[in-house]
């Protein structure tokens, strides 16, 4: 009997080599080293590390998150009502939400999928489908806890799908912070990568940190950055509207 090969390692010859192992490949490229990924509903590369030293006879690696069909914005703004609505400010909990793609309507839904809630965690019902086949797996957090902590960490690694939380559900400013997971390496992304129109009510914490530090990057530069600006290893676009890194 043939045991499949589970995880490949490769050289990435050209910049639209398919992904081909079952749970995900590690690939050396010009740039650095990747690891890469693909299932039904999406494929994702994240970068590990960066070469200092090209290797010019391998094409060029990027990290990217691609789905078949990006998440519907109401999506979002359907889950952080019904966590606004299942706990109060008083007496938070957080709570955990699926979001799922049928693959024979092509219809996105989500499914609230807490087996346990307490005010600094909550507890997957691991045995539901929804759960099991989610493409985002998002939950809330307590108020100020806007990173992701070392149990969540734990919780989502061995995984490949995204992942979300909500914080500060219940104030003025409602934000959410988004990361996709390769089996335990972790990349965070603005929301807009993935949904099909922008968020509203909703602060996109990656998408500020971003435009927060290429504002630092242009000031501390002056005037000199009319087009764009290479700083180190981040590239920051001319309207300031990301910061990338190389």
């Amino acid at each position: 009997m043939n045991i499949p090969q589970l995880v490949e390692r490769k050289f990435l010859f050209a910049s639209d080599q398919p992904i081909t192992a079952p749970l995900y490949e590690i690939v050396i490229a010009r740039n650095g080293v990747f690891k890469r990924a693909r299932r039904r509903e999406m494929q994702a590369v994240i970068e590990l590390s960066a070469f200092a030293v090209k290797i010019p006879e391998l094409a060029a690696g990027e990290a990217s998150v691609e789905l078949i069909e990006n998440i519907p914005a109401r999506i979002f703004a359907e889950i952080l009502s019904h966590a606004q609505n299942e706990t109060d400010a008083a007496n938070f909990t957080e709570n955990l939400y699926a979001v799922c793609r049928n693959n024979e309507t092509d219809n996105y839904f989500w499914k609230e999928v807490s087996r346990s809630r307490s005010f600094g965690s909550t507890i997957a019902r691991d045995d539901d489908p929804a759960y099991k086949a989610a493409v985002l797996e998002i939950h809330t957090h307590p108020p100020g806890c806007r990173e992701f902590s070392n149990q969540d960490d734990c919780d989502e690694s061995g995984k490949f799908r995204l992942f979300g939380i909500l914080v500060d559900i219940h104030s003025d400013n409602p934000a959410m912070r988004l990361r996709v997971g390769i089996y335990d390496s972790f990349w965070e992304i603005p929301i807009e990568f993935i949904t099909d129109a922008p968020l509203e009510n909703l602060t996109d914490l990656v998408k500020q940190e971003r435009e927060r530090l290429a504002l630092q990057i242009c000031s501390s530069l002056g005037d000199d950055a009319l087009e764009y600006i290479l700083a180190e290893e981040y590239r920051a676009a001319a309207n300031l509207s990301y910061v990338e890194n190389l």
